[in-house]
């Protein structure tokens, strides 16, 4: 069974699988991006079996394997969007507010994303659909010595994280309790393969139906702060 987000790539380039090899990361990682984005177009956005897109599958997650991204370890230096620049106080408070949202987030983490191959932000396209230009785009190094970091690169990945803190919701379905996680966990890491593998497919529990959703991009959830090493404005973002 495919991802959404995979079978929507995989159509995308079925007629041109060729095109694969001559995308850059970035653009390649542009791709993903979009293809999760149409779920926002369409009536339904399920897995599927679709074994047409076969071929086309194991080509797309062979390009993964080839690619920047296949280094599912998080970087020092993260993009940021801000007003200020000033990094808040992070508190991730209780699930409750969060309990009858499509996407299962944690409410008061500060979101970053990593700089692709070109310098630009993972998020950066989302950005500015969502907030136009307004908000400057800052680096922050981490000092991840001491960190713990999640990863989800991997439907897998989110089984484990959701089978571990997990928080029924009275429609069903089972989200993640995140507060539960930020006593462990400095941060949770969604890679772009995990975008790709894992987001929008419905993961039976015990507790009820989990859904990796809402995400978007490349991103990291911080639920708690390690020591920063700098904090600098990268300059204007708009072109």
């Amino acid at each position: 069974m495919k991802g959404p987000v995979l079978v929507e790539l995989c159509l995308l380039l079925k007629d041109c699988p060729e095109r694969l090899d001559s995308l850059t990361d970035t653009d390649f990682y542009h791709q993903i991006t979009f293809a999760n984005s149409l779920q926002h177009s369409r009536a339904q956005f399920l897995p599927q079996a679709a074994p047409e897109l076969d071929e086309v599958a194991v080509a797309v997650l062979d390009r993964l394997s080839r690619s920047e991204f296949a280094d599912a370890s998080l970087q020092p230096r993260q993009a940021w969007f801000s007003t200020s620049g000033t990094l808040p106080r992070v508190v991730v408070v209780s699930d409750v507010s969060s309990a009858f949202a499509p996407a299962d987030k944690p409410v008061g983490a500060l979101w970053t994303a990593s700089f692709l191959p070109d310098g630009t932000s993972a998020w950066q396209r989302r950005e500015w659909a969502e907030f136009g230009t307004s908000r400057n785009l800052y680096a922050v190094t981490f000092d991840l010595a001491q960190a713990k970091i999640f990863t989800i690169d991997s439907l897998e990945d989110f089984e484990q994280l959701i089978h571990a803190y997990p928080r029924p919701a009275p429609d069903g379905r089972v989200l993640v309790r995140w507060t539960a996680v930020a006593d462990d966990f400095d941060a949770v890491h969604l890679t772009a393969r995990g975008l790709l593998t894992a987001h929008n497919i419905p993961l039976a529990t015990p507790d009820g139906i989990a859904t990796l959703a809402g995400w978007d991009a490349e991103s990291t959830a911080w639920l708690r702060l390690p020591p920063v090493k700098a904090v600098s404005r990268c300059g204007p973002q708009a072109e």
